[in-house]
């Protein structure tokens, strides 16, 4: 027998808006703090992405708004199960990443050809803007990482999720909590 379910309530729509709720619903970490990313990648990305997100962010806040209690935490914990499986993902993307580059730039040394770029004066000039540019997108990176794992403003954040949104809060850690079991 086939289910009819109101549009307004397919699991899927209310799981797109929680998402899309919580990845825009804070400000800036260095519009917060006037903490410049003076022009790295990371900065510039956050930059652009929060002009253009803005206007979804009000939509998006007044639909899940309008959900019952049920409803945030069933898109709560779906979408601390899907957080959860995303970041243990990209932590062992990235391990992977970052040790086949170890390995690759030790067999080019090894091989000479890292000397041979060294050699080249040109190549000197593009290494060093490369590595300042990297750094910098590091930096804002490490100092937002830094801010928003802070434990009092971890602790303050979901103390204020709490009195906001008790169920999608609880939802959200109960998600997490099996993403991170299973």
């Amino acid at each position: 027998m086939k289910s009819t379910t109101h549009p307004s309530h397919h699991p899927i729509r209310h799981l797109l808006i929680f998402v899309l709720l919580l990845c825009t619903s804070s400000k800036p970490i260095h519009a917060q703090n006037s903490y410049n990313h003076d022009g790295g990648l990371y900065g510039t990305a956050k930059d652009i992405s929060n002009s253009i997100i803005e206007p979804i962010r009000n939509g998006v806040k007044k639909s899940y708004d309008g959900m019952s209690d049920k409803g945030r935490f069933c898109v709560g914990m779906g979408f601390g199960f899907g957080c959860s499986r995303v970041a243990i993902g990209t932590t062992v993307k990235a391990v992977k990443t970052v040790g086949a580059a170890y390995i690759a730039f030790e067999a080019l040394e090894y091989a000479g050809l890292l000397k041979e770029a060294r050699a080249n004066k040109n190549n000197q000039k593009i290494v060093e803007q490369s590595r300042d540019y990297l750094l910098r997108t590091m930096d804002g990176v490490r100092h937002d990482i830094r801010t928003h794992l802070n434990p009092g403003n971890v602790k303050r954040r979901i103390d204020n999720c709490m009195k906001r949104d008790k169920p999608g809060t609880v939802g959200f850690g109960t998600g997490a909590f099996l993403g991170f079991v299973l």
